[in-house]
C-alpha cells in the first residue's frame, strides 16, 4: 500500500506539490462543471431532487446541495470525463466542493487544490482497476468518484495523512453505482451520490473513525471486489507516477456536446458529411462503425426517453446529418420524439467491432466512422481517432467560454471564474447557487 501512503502524505501537506499547470487546469474543470450546473438548473431534475430534499428536511444541507449539484452537473451528459478510469471526474467533485463552500471560507486556491487531490486519487484507481471496471458494468464516476470526493473534502477540511487514508477507506465502502442504469435519471443520482458519500467519508475520517487502512489490495479488498484479471495493484500501476501531475499525464477531456461521450466522434464525422449532403430526404442509409464496448455504454438505437437520447449513437449521427450540429435541445421529449425524427434514427445501422484487451477508450487506435450511402449510390464516409476535446485536441478558453455561455448566458461569471486572483475568497461563486 505504497501509494496509498505516499498519496495521503502527498495530499494532506500544507504546501501541495503539483505540476506548473496543475492550478490551471483545475480552474478550466471547475467552469466547465460550473457551467453544466447552471444548465441543470433549468432541468425538470432540479424540481424533483428539491423536492426530496424537502421530503426529508434536508432543504439547503450540505448533503443536500451535494446530491442537488451532482445531479444538475451531470443530467445533460455535458460534463467532463477522463479515459484512465473512464469516469465523469469533476462532476461529483466539484459539486462537494460547492455544497461545503457555502458554509465556509476557501480561496479560490484551495478549492482548485481540493479538485487537484480528487483528480489525483481518481486517475491513479482508474490505472488499477483498468477500463475492465467500467467494462464489467460499475458506474466509474460513482464508483471511483465516492473516493475521489473523500480526497477532495478531506483537503479542504485539513485532514492529516492518518485521517485522509481513512477517508479513502471509509469512502470505499460507499463506492457502488452500476451502468446499468444509463438511459434513466438514476445514472445522474449517483453524481450526486458520490458527492454525499464522499462528504460523509471525510467528515466520519475527521472524527478519527477506524477503518482498514489497506482497503484496497487486501484480499477480498476492493481490487478485488470491483476489478477484474486484468486490473492491477495500485503499487504496480503507479510506481512510476509522479503525484500533482495527473492532468499532465491524463488530461480531462471537455465535451464539446451534450451527449455521452461514446457518440463523439460520431457525431463529428456527421458534422464534416453534413457539409457533402445536399438534404437528408436524400440518405439512403447510414453506416455507423465503433468499438464493441461502446455499444454496452451508448447502447440504444430508438430512444424512448431523454436519456436514452442521449446514449443512442444513430439519433446523435441522424440529427447531425440534418442540421450540421447537435444541441440541447435536441434532447428535449418534446424534440426527440417527433415522428420525423424516429424514422429518420431508423435510416442509421451501427456495427461493433471487436477489440483487444488492451482496449483504452478514446484511444485513436479504436476509432469511430460513418458512412452515409445515397440514394444515388454516392458514399460519404468520415473516420475519427483522436476526441475533440481530448489529449491532443483541447478545448481553447474561446471553446470553453462559448459552452459556458451556451450553458448560462452570464458573462459575468465566466470573467470572474477565469480571471478572479485564486489566494482571494471564493464567496462571490455561491450567489449564482
Amino acid at each position: 500500500m505504497k501509494y496509498l501512503t505516499r498519496f495521503s502524505e502527498w495530499s494532506a501537506n500544507d504546501e501541495l506539490i503539483f505540476s506548473s499547470d496543475a492550478m490551471e487546469d483545475a480552474k478550466h474543470s471547475f467552469i466547465d462543471t460550473i457551467a453544466c450546473i447552471l444548465a441543470g438548473q433549468k432541468h425538470n431534475i432540479t424540481k424533483k431532487i428539491k423536492k426530496y430534499n424537502k421530503n426529508i428536511n434536508q432543504e439547503n444541507s450540505i448533503y443536500s446541495n451535494a446530491l442537488l449539484y451532482g445531479c444538475q452537473a451531470g443530467i445533460l451528459d455535458y460534463d467532463d470525463y477522463e479515459a484512465a478510469g473512464s469516469s465523469h471526474c469533476s462532476a461529483p467533485i466539484i459539486s462537494s466542493i460547492l455544497a461545503l463552500n457555502k458554509k465556509n471560507n476557501f480561496s479560490y486556491k484551495q478549492i482548485l487544490e481540493a479538485w487537484t487531490v480528487g483528480y489525483e486519487i481518481i486517475i491513479g484507481i482508474g490505472l488499477s482497476l483498468g477500463y475492465s471496471h467500467y467494462e464489467k458494468g460499475w458506474h466509474a464516476a460513482s464508483t471511483l468518484g465516492t473516493i475521489g470526493v473523500a480526497a477532495t473534502i478531506g483537503r479542504l477540511l485539513k485532514l492529516n495523512s492518518k485521517q485522509m487514508l481513512k477517508a479513502l477507506s471509509i469512502a470505499s465502502s460507499s463506492s457502488g453505482g452500476m451502468k446499468i442504469q444509463f438511459g434513466n435519471e438514476m445514472k445522474v443520482v449517483h453524481l450526486g451520490l458520490a458527492a454525499q458519500a464522499g462528504i460523509q467519508a471525510a467528515y466520519l475520517a475527521k472524527e478519527n473513525i477506524e477503518a482498514n487502512d489497506n482497503f484496497y489490495d487486501e484480499l477480498d479488498g476492493f481490487k478485488t471486489l470491483y476489478g477484474t484479471s486484468f486490473s492491477k495493484t495500485l503499487d504496480e500501476s503507479t510506481s512510476l507516477r509522479k503525484l500533482g501531475y495527473a492532468t499532465l499525464d491524463y488530461p480531462v477531456i471537455k465535451k464539446p456536446w451534450p451527449s455521452c461521450s461514446c457518440t463523439h466522434r460520431i457525431v463529428e464525422a456527421s458534422e464534416i458529411l453534413y457539409s457533402k449532403i445536399n438534404s437528408i430526404n436524400d440518405v439512403d442509409k447510414v453506416i455507423i462503425k465503433t468499438p464493441e464496448p461502446f455499444t454496452k455504454v451508448s447502447r440504444f438505437h430508438i430512444p424512448n426517453n431523454e436519456a436514452e437520447a442521449r446514449f443512442s449513437p444513430s439519433y446523435c449521427a441522424m440529427i447531425t446529418l440534418k442540421n450540421g450540429k447537435i444541441v440541447p435541445a435536441d434532447f428535449m421529449d418534446e424534440i426527440f420524439l417527433i415522428d420525423e425524427r424516429q424514422k429518420l434514427t431508423n435510416i442509421a445501422t451501427i456495427l461493433a467491432y471487436e477489440v483487444p484487451s488492451s482496449f483504452k477508450e478514446m484511444s485513436p487506435d479504436f476509432p469511430c466512422s460513418v458512412k452515409v450511402i445515397m440514394k444515388n449510390g454516392s458514399v460519404f464516409e468520415k473516420t475519427i481517432g483522436d476526441v475533440k476535446g481530448g489529449l491532443k485536441r483541447p478545448m481553447s478558453i474561446n471553446d470553453l467560454k462559448i459552452k459556458f455561455l451556451e450553458c448560462n448566458k452570464n458573462n459575468e461569471l465566466f470573467d470572474l471564474l477565469l480571471n478572479s486572483n485564486i489566494d482571494k475568497n471564493s464567496k462571490f461563486i455561491d450567489k449564482f447557487f
